[in-house]
Formats: C-alpha cells, structure tokens, sequence
C-alpha cells in the first residue's frame, strides 16, 4: 500500500514536536573506510544490546589494519581462524544466533556469508559496494542475494549496511517501526518496505537525510537521548 499524503503529514508533525531541531541530528559515524565493519555491525546489531555489538567492532578492529579491512580481508580473518565457529569464539568473543529457533545459525555464519557474497561480485571496499548499488537502493543484486542469506529476508540488515556505508536508506527494525507505530497509531500499517518509505518520504518533507532521521527515530523508540 502507497504512503499517503496525510500519513507523511502527521509523521512530520510528530518529529516536529517530539525530535528537537533537526540541524542538531546527528547521522551515525559508519564506517567509510572498512566494508568489513559494516558486514559485521548490520549483522550482529539486530536483537543484540549495541553495546555487545561495540564489544564486537573493537575486537575486530584490533587485528592488524582491521579498522581498514575490507570484504576479502574479513573472508580470510574467518578462513584463517578455521570457520565461522572459531571466528565467533576467538575474534568476536560472540557466539550468538541469528534467529531463536532450534538449529539456528550463528550470525558469524551470516558474517562468512556475507563476505563470500561480496567478494564473490567483486565488491571489496565501501566505494565498490556503492558504485554496485548504483543509487538504486533495492533493486541490485546485492540486495537480491542478500535477502536471500538465512534468516535477512526482511532487508533490514541490508539496508543498515547501506546506512553504515554512508548510504541514504533506512533499516525497518523494530525500534523503527516502534517509532512509527507511536507517531502514527498501533493499527498503522509500518511494516517494512512500507516503513522505509514512510520514513524516507518524512525525511524528504521535512529537508533531512533519510539516515538521520532513521538514528534520532532509533535514539527516540529506544528511550536514549536525543542528542549526545
């Protein structure tokens, strides 16, 4: 279903009320020079507290030039330690699942398969991987083969990689769609694609970035400080 006229409307409005000043949004730091944190923060951020997540960056950065990796540098950190278990246990120090059902891969399986999957289309460095994505933000082949690693249908991850890489996206998870639900009714339909959208649209009115309003959203459903 299309966003509506009225739906963007009252989702300014809330900011408006709820956000402060725009100018005083922050856009979140990401990581322009190693495509490798971006693969490993949009992957563990999800269901984790952002503090294990921090844990897991600075560990990862430690190794010699981690801060500058890139996707082939992570593919061979796992491939050296002997697999994704043993990445998860000795670098990462984080053995947790990618979803709770029975059976559940480890997000460092994700992790490893997320970087094949880059390198295998060529895309080492955050430049590559936005000349790839080319302005079309949904409609490449990464996002395509992304989608279909386990357990990251829902493109959330997807687009925090994009975000993470300085991208203009906006990752539909559940803080952000507690933040829609809040500004525009529990019975709205916020799931999603439609969730970005909706928040893409917003950002458009209200003459911000798309990524800065997805973190002061996040910051705001997640009852942290609006500004640092």
């Amino acid at each position: 279903m299309a966003v509506t006229d009225e739906e963007i409307k009252t989702l300014v409005e809330y900011c408006e009320t709820n956000l402060g000043d725009p100018h005083l949004w922050k856009t979140p730091d990401g990581y322009p020079n190693s495509l490798a944190l971006c693969i490993i923060d949009s992957i563990y951020s999800t269901g984790s507290h952002y503090s294990s997540v921090v844990n897991v960056i600075e560990r990862y950065k430690s190794i010699p030039s981690g801060e500058r990796h890139g996707a082939k540098d992570l593919a061979a950190s796992i491939q050296k330690v002997g697999g994704a278990r043993n990445w998860a246990t000795t670098i990462a120090e984080n053995l947790k699942p990618a979803h709770t059902r029975s059976g559940a891969p480890l997000k460092a399986d994700i992790i490893e398969q997320a970087a094949d999957l880059l390198v295998h289309e060529d895309i080492d460095t955050v430049p590559d991987l936005v000349a790839a994505v080319d302005g079309k933000l949904t409609n490449n082949y990464v996002y395509h083969g992304w989608k279909r690693l386990p357990s990251q249908s829902s493109g959330v991850t997807y687009n925090y990689l994009l975000i993470l890489a300085g991208m203009q996206s906006i990752k539909p998870d559940r803080m952000v769609l507690r933040f829609l639900a809040e500004a525009l009714g529990e019975e709205a339909d916020v799931e999603g694609e439609r969730a970005v959208d909706l928040l893409t649209e917003t950002a458009k009115a209200l003459d911000v970035e798309p990524r800065a309003l997805d973190h002061i959203a996040w910051r705001a459903a997640s009852g942290r400080e609006l500004v640092d």
